[in-house]
């Protein structure tokens, strides 16, 4: 249904659940996918995105509600639980994002989001 580099917004949006802005790296089970994770924080070895790393217009030209903002990948390639959806597409990474995304997680194990918190000491 989606495909590498679109931008997802999850229904359920807890800070523990999809609360940031997700991009669609690859499928896994039909419990979850694999996804990257969109921040404003330079923290925890997030890396710094480029405004040509966002699509502006979708095919119809219509706006996407996510583009650039001064935004980061989160350094960290994860499980993405079907059940805090349904997903919504929002933005999509142009080529030269997708080939970012791909690069700075492609080789990162995937482990699921508490994994990541508790490796990175925001939660106990």
């Amino acid at each position: 249904m989606f495909v590498r580099g679109d931008i997802l917004k999850a229904t359920h949006r807890a800070i523990k659940e999809g609360k940031h802005f997700i991009v669609y790296f690859d499928g896994n089970s039909d419990d979850d996918f694999i996804g990257g994770m969109i921040t404003h924080s330079e923290l925890y070895g997030n890396v710094k995105m480029e405004i040509d790393h966002f699509e502006k217009v979708d095919g119809n030209g219509i706006n996407y509600n996510v583009t650039y903002d001064d935004s980061y990948l989160v350094k960290a390639k994860l499980f993405k639980p079907n059940i805090w959806g349904p997903f919504t597409k929002v933005g999509c990474l142009t080529d030269d994002g997708i080939f970012f995304l791909s690069n700075t997680i492609e080789e990162l194990e995937t482990e699921s989001f508490e994994s990541y918190l508790l490796r990175n000491n925001l939660i106990k």
